[in-house]
C-alpha cells in the first residue's frame, strides 16, 4: 500500500478550513466570516462568483469587493481553479464520504455531463442580473454548511441531504462534478492554470489505477491516451488521487504548460 501523501495534504487542509470557520466559537479573530466574503488575518477574501452577483444584483461595483475577488481569483488561477472544490470546499469533502457508500452500495452509477455547470453557472448570472436577488448565495449548500456548523443545524440542511442522497442513488459526485456554479466558474479559470499534472509516458505501464481513482476521468483518459505531457483541463481538481495511486512513478504535479 502506498503512502498517500496528497491525501494527508488534503485533508488536513479540509480540516483545517473547516477549524478556521469554526474559530470565533472559541474567541479567535483569526477568520471572520464565510467562504463567500471573509477576511483571514484581516486580509478581506472574496469568492469571485459571490462578488459577480452582488455586483449584478446591485448594478454597481465596489472597488474593495471587487479588489478582494480579484486576489481571490489570482490566487485559483496560479494553484489550478478547482483546487478550491477538492482543497477547500466542505461539501466536497461530504460529497467524498458520500462516494465510498455509493462504491459499497453499489449504487449511482449514472454519468451526468461535466459541462451542465458552466449552464447552472450561466443560469445564476442571468436570473442574479434580472431579478436582483444574488441566486445561488441563497441556496449555497456551501453557505448552508457554514452556518450550520457556526450556528446549528436547520431546515436548510436537508437541501445538503437531498443532495447526497442523489449522488449515492443516481449520480457519483452530481453536485461537485456536474451542477455547482462555483465549480464551473473555477473550471473556467484552471484551464490556464500553469500548475498541473504532468504525465511520463515512458514510465506508465497502463495499470489504470489512476483511471479508477480520479473523480473527473472523462479530463484524465483522453491525455493519457493520446500521452498527452499535461493534464490541460480546467476540470482537474489537483486533488492528487491519480499521483497517488501510481506505482510507476508516470504522474507527478508540475508547473508549466508544455
Amino acid at each position: 500500500m502506498t503512502f498517500k501523501r496528497w491525501m494527508l495534504a488534503r485533508r488536513t487542509t479540509q480540516v483545517t478550513i473547516i477549524l478556521l470557520i469554526l474559530s470565533p466559537l472559541a474567541g479567535l479573530h483569526i477568520f471572520q466570516g464565510n467562504l463567500a466574503s471573509a477576511a483571514l488575518f484581516d486580509v478581506r477574501l472574496t469568492d469571485p462568483l459571490a462578488a459577480l452577483q452582488v455586483m449584478l444584483a446591485t448594478h454597481g461595483i465596489v472597488p474593495a469587493f471587487a479588489g478582494s475577488a480579484l486576489l481571490v481569483t489570482g490566487m485559483y488561477f496560479l494553484l489550478g481553479g478547482r483546487t478550491f472544490c477538492a482543497w477547500v470546499c466542505p461539501v466536497y469533502l461530504l460529497t467524498e464520504l458520500a462516494d465510498k457508500l455509493r462504491v459499497r452500495l453499489g449504487s449511482g452509477e449514472n454519468t451526468i455531463s461535466l459541462k451542465l455547470k458552466q449552464a447552472t453557472l450561466l443560469v445564476t448570472v442571468i436570473v442574479t442580473a434580472l431579478t436582483g436577488l444574488p441566486l445561488f448565495e441563497t441556496i449555497s449548500p456551501i453557505g448552508i454548511f457554514n452556518r450550520a456548523i457556526l450556528f446549528g443545524g436547520g431546515i436548510a440542511l436537508l437541501f445538503i441531504a437531498a443532495i447526497l442522497l442523489l449522488e449515492i442513488a443516481v449520480s457519483r459526485r452530481l453536485w461537485c462534478r456536474s451542477i455547482c456554479p462555483v465549480g464551473g466558474l473555477y473550471s473556467l479559470v484552471g484551464r490556464f492554470s500553469p500548475v498541473k499534472v504532468k504525465y511520463v509516458r515512458s514510465r506508465c505501464s497502463a495499470c489504470g489505477h489512476c483511471m479508477k481513482t480520479c473523480p473527473v476521468e472523462e479530463v484524465l483518459v483522453p491525455s493519457l491516451v493520446i500521452g498527452a505531457p499535461t493534464i490541460s483541463s480546467g476540470e482537474c481538481t489537483r486533488c492528487g488521487r491519480c499521483i497517488d495511486t501510481c506505482r510507476d512513478g508516470a504522474l507527478h504535479m508540475g508547473i508549466g504548460y508544455k
